[in-house]
Formats: C-alpha cells, structure tokens, sequence
C-alpha cells in the first residue's frame, strides 16, 4: 500500500483577503484527509503576499480539531528565523496536542527577503539551521541543567532548577523518538 501526502506550498491570490484564503486552506486539508491522505505539510513564508502563512503550527492547532487520523507538519520551520528553544517547546507542545500525529521538518527558508526582514545573512542560513537542530534535539533528548553555547544561540538553564516544583525541566515531545524529522534545503 501507497502512504500519499500533501503538501501545501501556501500559494494564495493576494487580491483575495488572507483570512479567506486560509479558509480555503484548511478545507483542502480536511478534504485531503477525507480522501485518504496520511500525511499534509504547511510552509512557512514571512515576506510573500502570495505564501503568507508566517507559522505553520498556528494553522497545525487550528487543523487538530478538524481531522482525527492524518499526521501533520510545518515544511519547514524556517529554523534562523526562531530561537531553538522557542521552537523545541512550540513543537513538543504541539506534539502532545496532536496526540503524537505531528511531523517535522526544518529548514533555511526560500524567499529572500524573509531572511532580509530578520537581518540574517544568507549564507549563515545553513550553518544557523544545523546549529539548532542540534540544540532542539539537545532540548528533546537530555534533562537539565542544558548549558548550550552556539554561533548564533545560547541555552543556559541551570542555576534556578527546581525539579520538586516543576521549574527548568523542559517539555518534551510526546513520540518517543521524537517525531519524524526532515531538512529541506535551497541552493542558491
């Protein structure tokens, strides 16, 4: 048997108004669960009047309540743009809302003027997404106290840890591994 999935690259007529154009969205995802589909992937893009869902797992939680069995993943998460830890507690978090039917996939992002708006140079774009794969993995697979020094990102949680009360531990994803996990990349 074939697994198909769907991948929404978020192309919308900037003449329609954007909450419409979601609309249309999310009924393309129902439908493709209806029609059998395992898996739908939503991009991210910033600066795009025509690809303008800025974070995907926003879309996720809203499409949570409307399927039952389809997995579901941002494609990618535009990893520079996003402090590791950020994302590492968003995705667990949306793991568990999911009840383990979240996918993953991080990547640099494709529209130049997205890494333009946040003042990241293109080419530490690649350098900056391998950097906080490891730290979300870190984050996902280890318990405190984290003490993460990178090129563009630190993680320090330690002198504050209060087990007994729930204080520094950080959430983990629901999948055991952690969910499916792909790089897309850009060559430029």
């Amino acid at each position: 048997m074939i697994d198909y999935g769907m991948f929404l690259m978020p192309v919308h007529d900037p003449a329609k108004p954007p909450g419409q154009c979601y609309d249309e969205d999310m009924e393309l995802l129902v439908r493709s669960e209806e029609l059998g589909f395992s898996e739908f992937w939503i991009g991210e893009h910033h600066s795009s009047s025509y690809e303008n869902i800025v974070m995907p797992e926003i879309f996720i939680g809203k499409a949570l309540g409307l399927t039952s069995r389809m997995r579901l993943g941002a494609a990618p998460v535009c990893l520079p743009y996003h402090h590791p830890a950020h994302v590492a507690g968003r995705l667990a978090f949306l793991d568990h809302l999911s009840h383990g039917r979240l996918n993953i996939c991080f990547g640099p992002g494709a529209i130049p003027t997205d890494l333009e708006m946040f003042g990241i140079r293109p080419e530490d774009s690649g350098a900056m997404v391998g950097e906080a794969i490891q730290m979300i993995m870190t984050l996902w697979t280890t318990d405190p106290p984290y003490d993460i020094n990178g090129r563009f990102w630190q993680v320090h949680v330690g002198r504050e840890v209060r087990e007994d009360l729930g204080v520094g531990v950080y959430l983990k994803p629901l999948q055991k591994p952690p969910p499916p996990l792909s790089v897309a990349g850009v060559m430029r």
